[in-house]
């Protein structure tokens, strides 16, 4: 397999990124959406998969319209909850039916903009499944304390990725739920999750006893108030807090170190094939280390702040050149011949692109 190759550098991209800031202040940022094209035209046009350059289609005002949209729908939504106080209920309800729309609106925009080799990315993602597996799928994990969040991540990427079509031919990854399993426990984010919820639960069943014990004395005798707080700290030690508080970090950390192993379980499964049961085009692979990630992302995040933002373009390409080298591909039929297939097939579909941007969903 051969790694994606990204030609970008530094420098050139510097000139690009202040341009943008200076061009960004200047119009009190209305050319925050040619800055974007821009950006994502030189990433894309220096991204080469087996020697031929990715391209990327969108146009500043396409993406303007896409952010005005947005806007007004906010300060509509902002003035009929100050005007009209009992439309945030109605409001939280009504968004909450239109996120699956917008979710799919924004990933067939993002899709359908990225062409390689003269064909384009589409997706396909249905409104109940974009509802179950990117809406309702991360609050029932949440409730389940965290035991059914392999099994939603699980459904999540492979519906992320079997939903994208490169021209008419579909993606296709078959991963096990087993495997998402024993990564969440070798990362780590398993025996967080469950220690961080055994914690909650544990304070929650003694508040309760220790507030029903305490409460309907408490506005009778002041002193209730500091037997309270004495038998708070012998039931639950500091230790318990120092705990509680040092799980926050450790939980980021593993979910980052979990998401990176999911990413290449699903990498590794992916292919591209005409028919889920034909010839396979194309395989994939990801090498993504979890650690050097880290290390990128936490280096990055000290050198930018201390040199004022300057190094910006180079932690940008730096991130992302790793990104393409930790990313490989294989391709196992004569892909000559089955671009020009797709073109054919392309010839009769139709080029209505969705035009909403500006909600990001990724793996």
């Amino acid at each position: 397999m051969k790694a994606i190759n990204f030609d970008g550098k530094a420098m050139e991209y510097f000139g690009i990124w202040i341009a943008n800031i200076v061009l960004n202040v200047v119009t009190l940022g209305i050319f925050s959406a040619w800055a974007k094209v821009r950006k994502l035209r030189y990433f894309y046009n220096n991204t080469k998969i087996l020697g031929n350059s990715m391209s990327y289609h969108a146009s500043g005002w396409q993406i303007l319209k896409g952010r005005a949209i947005a806007f007004f729908a906010v300060l509509f939504y902002a003035s009929l909850s100050y005007f009209w106080p009992m439309f945030n209920g109605i409001g939280f309800f009504i968004i909450f039916i239109l996120l699956p729309w917008i979710i799919n609106s924004s990933l067939r925009f993002s899709s359908r903009m990225i062409s390689y080799r003269n064909i384009r990315f589409n997706w396909h993602g249905s409104y109940g499944k974009t509802l179950l597996y990117f809406v309702i799928g991360p609050v029932i994990s949440f409730v389940s304390v965290g035991l059914l969040h392999p099994l939603f991540t699980k459904y999540y990427y492979t519906y992320y990725a079997e939903n994208h079509s490169y021209g008419t031919s579909r993606f296709n990854s078959k991963t096990s739920v087993k495997s998402f399993y024993i990564a969440s426990i070798r990362s780590g984010l398993m025996p967080c999750l469950c220690l961080f919820y055994g914690l909650v639960i544990f304070f929650l069943w003694h508040a309760r006893d220790l507030f029903g014990e305490f409460g309907e004395s408490y506005s009778e005798n002041s002193t209730v108030h500091l037997d309270l707080i004495e038998h708070f700290y012998y039931v639950f030690p500091e230790w318990a807090g120092v705990v509680v508080w040092a799980l926050f970090p450790l939980i980021f950390i593993t979910n980052v170190i979990y998401r990176i192993a999911a990413r290449n379980l699903l990498l590794r499964a992916l292919v591209l094939n005409e028919d889920r049961e034909e010839e396979v085009y194309a395989k994939f692979d990801s090498t993504l280390n979890p650690f050097v990630y880290i290390w990128i992302v936490i280096t990055n995040s000290i050198i930018v702040p201390l040199t004022l933002g300057l190094m910006s373009p180079w932690a940008q390409i730096r991130f992302y050149r790793y990104f393409c080298r930790s990313t490989k591909m294989e391709v196992t039929g004569n892909l000559d011949l089955f671009v020009d297939s797709e073109k054919k097939k392309l010839s009769s579909l139709g080029q209505e692109y969705a035009e909403m941007e500006g909600f990001e969903v990724n793996i």
